[in-house]
């Protein structure tokens, strides 16, 4: 099994490309740097449309570099704002086809030579919870895929999942929790982000915007991490706000979120064609980026970790998860 390189797409901050597999499917991985800016040139960055006056605020890759690799062909769930959701699924990636990703990424970045955070999200395309034993198998392997190459990197790899309720007859969510945990601690010393897509407190509405009811709730999910030992890096809940779509941390202080045992991230709905045909909005941006302030401020006043951001003007692109495998698609 091998994947190729069809087209590379280019952001201010990084590049996604788009490849084919063996069987002429096609898949997007990325690589990308963080803007390390604060205060009022913050605020400038954000609503930036020139690339050229985005580069100067990149973090260095010595510092930190941001990896994405899909783990699907599709996706096999039909999320209501991700552009993935509208293209056919055809299955699981192999545990070496996932790594050729990584393999192709640093292929093209050879002046990248060392880095103290190679943050790597398995999560570009797909459900990686429906390719558990692949994608914790890559995760595992990540220094040998560098150690050959007389590069420097220390690997912080990111499982990001919806937790289906169900993986199989013989796996549970709550499995898929245990086994990310265990590779988390056991392997990586508590330095793995495990982060959890949750979009709401709403029980209903979360299974409206994931388009399924195969989901754990978030009481079941709070209520089995918090039995867990975790160390170093906090579990993450992540929302993606949205106008109409409730984020009560009442709520989850009610379900006895432990600000030891989690940290919640508030992130602006990306600018996807599914989100649009589904009437979704986001509830802040760049351009009201005061709101998502307040809103994260709800949270720390309980001691809640919490993290925020806006993606910059100039980044609203038609770059998100999936849609320059349409773009390809459409032109081919």
């Amino acid at each position: 099994m091998s994947i190729s390189i069809e087209q590379v797409y280019y952001l201010p901050s990084g590049r996604v490309f788009v490849a084919k597999t063996d069987d002429d499917y096609l898949i997007e991985f990325t690589e990308m740097r963080d803007v390390a800016v604060d205060g009022k040139l913050h605020q400038e960055v954000r609503e930036e449309v020139e690339a050229s006056k985005i580069w100067p605020h990149l973090v260095g890759y010595q510092h930190k570099w941001l990896l994405t690799v899909s783990t699907q062909k599709g996706c096999s769930f039909n999320c209501k704002f991700c552009d993935v959701a509208p293209l056919p699924f055809r299955g699981n990636l192999s545990a070496q086809e996932i790594t050729q990703q990584i393999e192709l990424i640093l292929k093209c970045t050879p002046y990248v030579e060392r880095s103290k955070k190679v943050k790597i999200g398995f999560a570009r395309m797909g459900e990686p919870a429906f390719n558990l034993d692949n994608v914790l198998q890559v995760m595992k392997s990540l220094p040998n895929i560098s150690a050959g190459l007389d590069r420097y990197f220390t690997w912080l790899p990111c499982f990001n999942s919806i937790l289906p309720k169900k993986i199989d007859s013989d796996t549970s969510g709550f499995d898929v929790i245990d086994k990310v945990i265990d590779v988390k601690e056991n392997i990586y010393g508590g330095f793995l982000h495990f982060q959890i897509s949750c979009n709401s407190t709403d029980e209903e509405v979360r299974k409206k915007l994931f388009n399924t009811s195969n989901i754990l709730s978030l009481e079941e999910i709070v209520k089995h991490i918090n039995s867990k030992d975790i160390s170093n890096r906090t579990i993450t809940l992540n929302f993606i706000v949205m106008k109409g779509v409730p984020v009560d941390v009442d709520y989850l202080m009610k379900l006895n979120l432990n600000p030891e045992q989690f940290t919640v991230k508030l992130i602006p709905l990306n600018n996807t064609n599914n989100a649009g045909d589904n009437n979704l909005e986001t509830y802040a941006n760049y351009s009201n980026y005061g709101e998502l302030v307040r809103l994260a401020k709800s949270f720390s006043k309980y001691g809640i970790p919490v993290v925020y951001d806006a993606i910059a003007k100039c980044e609203e692109a038609g770059l998100c998860c999936g849609q320059l495998v349409h773009t390809r698609r459409d032109q081919k």
